[in-house]
């Protein structure tokens, strides 16, 4: 007897399978076509910051790409220095540009993976993960269940710090009765959150209509989101009203409440992440840190105008005293009484000021007064964005949430933000070491737009009326991700069904971190088990 002929379905440009085989001698063998469920369970991928490739569509910039295919593409944004910045990276001329490469495993055309939103985020960071996912929960044609990631998870112990259940073989065999599409959801990451929050309302909504136009049935979604993303999706489903769609949320390297180091960005530029680490490493990190925005400068003038990277800036649920000045015997801190935007953001004037309005507009070279006013006023607007923001989505998680965060060690993030102050040789002696107004020092350089400030401290009782100090950051001080502090990572804990912490770098904790992406896989076979609630259970 011959053996029969298992036939893999194949898709066509809409996504609709079908079968071909080769034609052979008669012989006694069937052709066993396998199909996909019917029931379908959407999993859609949200991700960071900068995570999504834009263009710009006006102005100066026009065509202007932010392309996160390979280093290859960001590369022109090295010699791109802030006003050119400031021009194209504006909220109001950006739009997701869904041109972006795609994986080429999946048996999925382009075309359609591009319709579900592949090309639309960063595939130098998601692209092959987005695959893998895909691989992981469609592989009803590659030899069963038995060969499945999902199988090997079955009594797997993840050591998750709370809710540690590993799964059990009815869970997995679940969730082969479902299909899992795969969609990404990119956003202009320098609008307002709550914006990008409407576009996945609209994803969401499209993926059950495409789904159900294929004539399958499917009510509900999950959510897989990377850092800034887990905000995004936070908003559209507590604040938007979207929770009844949404099945279960997965957020990996949320920062939750914020985090400090988007402070120290916005004043000194994106730090390298390869310092202290061999010459290839700080090589790469330099550039990097050039491509993102090197210097204060170039992040002032694009930040200053972008509510979506400053929603990242530490919430009142941070906590007080993140932001350290110390020189000498002197020690300062802010915020004091949970009010970040008034004590710390919209601070204007002092050498430590989270903006410094000078630097907001690189084409106002005259330092024109009434331009100048004109910025600040639209930076307070901003701010006004940001805290109307983090009031929103405080607390707000949805019922079925999981996370992973980084905490490690070796990946050291900023906690708190700390000056070190040190006074110029001799001043101390020539000023009797009396204490100084430090903080309404003068800046004595406006063109530092680094680690350092250079100041004169005014000082009072005495004939030397100042004395001139130098203030630089201190390293980083929390264990983290490098971006995302712990506390801010833990933050969810409470409102989590799942939690596990990783020791992961935060930018490729879903392409490189094997624990992450074994977690986010079990969280979403868990969250599938909801659907027993649903009109798609089945009827036993």
């Amino acid at each position: 007897m011959t053996d029969d002929r298992k036939i893999s379905p194949q898709y066509d440009r809409d996504g609709k399978p079908y079968w071909s085989s080769i034609t052979s001698k008669p012989n006694d063998s069937f052709a066993i076509c396998t199909i996909d469920p019917d029931r379908v369970i959407p999993v859609i991928f949200v991700p960071g910051v900068m995570g999504s490739n834009l263009i710009c569509t006006q102005g100066k910039g026009k065509g202007i790409k932010w392309l996160l295919n390979d280093t290859g593409s960001m590369l022109p944004w090295l010699g791109r220095g802030a006003q050119i910045r400031r021009e194209s990276l504006d909220p109001a001329v950006m739009q997701v540009f869904q041109g972006g490469k795609v994986s080429s495993r999946t048996p999925l055309n382009n075309k359609l993976l591009k319709e579900r939103g592949w090309g639309e985020v960063g595939y130098m960071s998601y692209g092959e993960y987005l695959a893998d996912l895909h691989l992981a929960l469609n592989d009803f044609h590659c030899g069963g269940w038995n060969y499945s990631p999902r199988k090997m998870l079955i009594g797997k112990d993840l050591k998750a710090e709370k809710g540690e259940v590993s799964l059990k073989e009815d869970e997995v065999a679940l969730s082969y009765r479902y299909a899992f599409p795969i969609y990404a959801c990119g956003y202009n990451w320098l609008d307002d959150n709550a914006s990008s929050a409407k576009l996945l309302k609209n994803r969401i909504q499209k993926a059950i209509s495409d789904q159900k136009k294929l004539g399958h049935k499917c009510e509900k979604v999950i959510v897989v989101t990377h850092s800034m993303g887990g905000l995004v999706a936070r908003y559209c489903s507590e604040v938007l009203g979207m929770r009844d769609q949404i099945l279960g949320v997965v957020h990996g390297v949320m920062p939750a409440i914020g985090a400090a180091a988007v402070y120290r960005r916005m004043k000194a530029g994106t730090e390298n992440g390869g310092k202290g680490q061999g010459t290839t490493k700080r090589i790469e990190g330099a550039v990097a840190s050039e491509i993102l925005g090197g210097n204060g400068l170039e992040m002032t003038s694009v930040l200053s105008q972008s509510p979506g990277p400053l929603q990242l800036l530490p919430t009142p649920e941070y906590g007080n005293n993140w932001l350290k000045i110390e020189v000498n015997e002197d020690r300062f801190s802010f915020p004091k009484s949970g009010d970040p935007y008034r004590e710390i953001y919209t601070v204007r004037g002092k050498w430590w000021s989270l903006c410094e309005d000078h630097l907001i507009d690189p084409s106002n070279i005259k330092n024109d007064p009434a331009a100048k006013e004109r910025n600040w006023e639209r930076f307070k607007t901003v701010i006004q964005i940001v805290k109307g923001f983090h009031t929103s989505i405080s607390k707000q998680y949805h019922a079925n949430t999981h996370a992973f965060y980084g905490s490690s060690e070796e990946h050291l993030s900023f906690g708190n933000v700390t000056w070190n102050g040190e006074s110029a040789w001799g001043e101390e002696l020539l000023s009797g070491k009396r204490k100084g107004d430090v903080l309404n020092a003068r800046a004595l350089d406006p063109t530092e737009i680094g680690e350092t400030r250079t100041v004169a401290t005014p000082v009072s009782g005495g004939w030397k009326t100042g004395k001139h100090q130098a203030y630089t950051f201190a390293n980083q001080d929390e264990p983290g991700d490098g971006t995302v502090p712990h506390r801010s990572g833990y933050a969810p804990y409470s409102s989590a069904k799942t939690m596990m912490r990783v020791s992961t770098e935060h930018e490729p904790a879903y392409r490189d971190c094997q624990p992450a992406q074994q977690f986010t896989l079990r969280a979403i076979v868990h969250i599938t088990q909801a659907i027993k609630q649903t009109a798609l259970a089945y009827s036993e």
